[in-house]
């Protein structure tokens, strides 16, 4: 097998042939973080596995049929189910790496250290549980009937997450979406996620809620005129910190999840119905990527009335102050486009992402997104992809890739 990349920073191409004794024939990519793919194969016993192909150095990560309630998370014939992996280091250069991963139908969170771990920690609240509390009310007719309070706690399903360096913690989103129709923002949107993994046995997180205090479309024509069709959209958010800018952004992808070959959207009452199975034919038409909208995340202290002592404020940004930004499968991050003159400022490289599993298509959905102009245009190492050309999924699927020689 041989690996081809495209550097952008030198404009050429480059390949790497890979090590034949890894399992690679029926891995699907899962994640590319500082220098390693995550591969996982379903088909080989779930093994899960970083992969150096440059060095064609192999890590095992421990096995996935220890997480709790295997039944749950693994499918009727056994295969596992991991949604994206990133490391917070090179496992090469760090003995004390973490790897990160959302696994199972739901998203759930776990780690281990890819060096010595021999199993994975799941974190986050795993399953929906309910605590039964009783409580007498003081009074006369009441005393004797107390009433029952239940408190329930719901599962979490993680759409993104993000390693911070300077300040050794991951950072994870819970789901997401911005209400367009109401832009009333009484509610938060979502809640954030703060991981501490220094201590493996003792994991310490901090919750708190992601409100939106405004989102205008005042100078962004881009928003105005497609707002009907972002309505239409899946939103599928990114996390990205940018460690020189010490900044936290939340990237926010619209996906025209049906196209049609003329490019319009297909509502879902044009949609086949295909009589054996009795459901409609969702996902036999391709998805397309047509825009972002990048929020700032910003800290303050709010009303302790409210029952919140700390929440992060965001506020939707209209300049990138020169940051080009990579996502996908690959761990989110940004770099100053002065520094590297062959990328375009202010704009968005995306690959596809993990998101449309049921679809017979995938691996198609890239290229940049100029977010000064909001413009979208293909990535000079990829063809641009006709949507009536489409006949099946791109196989493997591109992702951005940080080389490391150790």
């Amino acid at each position: 097998m041989v690996y081809k990349f495209y550097n952008l920073s030198e404009d050429k191409e480059e390949s790497f042939r890979g090590n034949s004794e890894v399992e690679l024939a029926d891995a699907k990519l899962v994640g590319s973080s500082h220098g390693y793919l995550a591969l996982f194969n379903q088909r080989n016993n779930n093994h899960l596995f970083l992969y150096n192909p440059i060095t064609r150095r192999q890590i095992r990560l421990p096995p996935i049929e220890n997480l709790p309630k295997p039944r749950m998370n693994l499918t009727p014939n056994g295969r596992g189910r991991v949604s994206k992996l990133i490391l917070s280091s090179s496992p090469a250069d760090d003995d004390e790496c973490i790897a990160m991963m959302t696994f199972g139908p739901g998203d759930r969170l776990a780690f281990c250290h890819p060096c010595h771990s021999t199993e994975w920690t799941p974190i986050g609240q795993l399953f929906f549980e309910v605590d039964e509390e009783t409580e007498i009310i003081p009074s006369e007719e009441n005393y004797a009937n107390p009433l029952t309070k239940y408190a329930m706690s719901y599962a979490r399903a993680y759409e993104d997450f993000v390693y911070c360096a300077r300040l050794k913690r991951f950072t994870c989103i819970t789901q997401f979406e911005i209400d367009l129709f109401n832009r009333c923002f009484c509610d938060p949107i979502c809640e954030l996620e703060d991981w501490d993994l220094s201590d493996p046995h003792s994991p310490i997180t901090a919750t708190c809620s992601l409100w939106l205090v405004s989102l205008s479309f005042d100078g962004q024509e881009w928003m105005t005129q497609n707002l009907s069709l972002l309505k239409k959209c899946r939103q599928i958010p990114y996390l990205i910190y940018a460690e020189a800018q010490n900044q936290l952004f939340v990237l926010i992808r619209f996906v025209m999840d049906r196209v049609a070959p003329d490019g319009s959207y297909v509502p879902i009452d044009e949609l086949l119905y295909d009589p054996i199975s009795r459901r409609l034919l969702v996902d036999t038409y391709p998805y397309k990527t047509i825009g972002f909208c990048v929020l700032k995340v910003e800290y303050f202290r709010e009303d302790r009335e409210r029952g919140v002592e700390h929440v992060r404020l965001v506020k939707d940004s209209c300049s990138l102050d020169g940051l080009t930004m990579f996502v996908g499968m690959n761990h989110s991050f940004a770099v100053s486009s002065a520094n590297f003159p062959k990328l375009k400022p202010n704009s968005i490289y995306f690959t596809d992402a993990n998101k449309h599993g049921d679809s017979i298509y995938g691996g198609h959905d890239i290229g940049i997104f100029d977010f000064a102009n909001k413009t979208l245009s293909p990535c000079d190492c990829y063809p641009c992809v006709d949507i009536p050309s489409l006949k099946r999924k791109t196989p493997p699927q591109p992702v951005w890739f940080t080389p490391s020689l150790y």
